[in-house]
């Protein structure tokens, strides 16, 4: 199945598939300029509209998300280069106290794959475990500013601010 199908039956958006096929396109223009922290992932924001927007993260080896969910944001991630390993984890607790949830299994995702979120019990965790860098496009829909991470050991969570190290035009590059 080409690319733009399997947005299609995900999204269900025209408008969503519309820029992560920009994205997913233009990624050899912006692919130099993105962050790169070692043993770390960085986020960029390539669209932002009132309703969305468009991040691209690059995973360096051996880079490691907390568990989180997305908050409020429903998500698509498509994976553009290397392997990322997703460790997948529901919420069984009312969120007002002890946290409680139990690992429900994991996919690895390859160049193309789509992982989506639609919501704030759907918990992960993101694994580089490859010895090369990983590259993959997140739309949040609404705009993510604020999720929640977990403490496996403490069975606590925090809220924590979404944010990027730079932001890109996509426009721009694409031009």
């Amino acid at each position: 199945m080409i690319r733009g199908e399997l947005l299609s039956r995900a999204m269900g958006d025209s408008e969503y598939v519309s820029a992560m096929e920009r994205a997913a396109l233009a990624f050899s223009k912006y692919r130099s300029q993105l962050p790169a922290i070692p043993y770390a992932y960085t986020r960029t924001r390539l669209i932002e509209m009132p309703h969305f927007e468009v991040v691209v993260m690059h995973w360096a080896a051996g880079s490691v998300s907390p568990i989180h969910d997305h908050g409020d944001s429903r998500c698509w991630v498509l994976l553009l280069e290397g392997s990322l390993d997703v460790e997948n984890f529901e919420r069984e607790d009312d969120g007002s106290g002890t946290v409680a949830m139990r690992p429900t299994g994991s996919l690895r995702l390859e160049p193309d794959d789509l992982d989506f979120r639609f919501g704030p019990r759907e918990l992960h965790r993101v694994v580089n475990s490859g010895a090369k860098t990983a590259y993959s496009l997140q739309l949040y829909a609404s705009p993510i500013s604020t999720y929640n991470v977990f403490d496996e050991h403490t069975l606590t969570s925090r809220i924590v601010s979404a944010t990027c190290e730079l932001q890109l035009d996509l426009d721009a590059l694409s031009s």
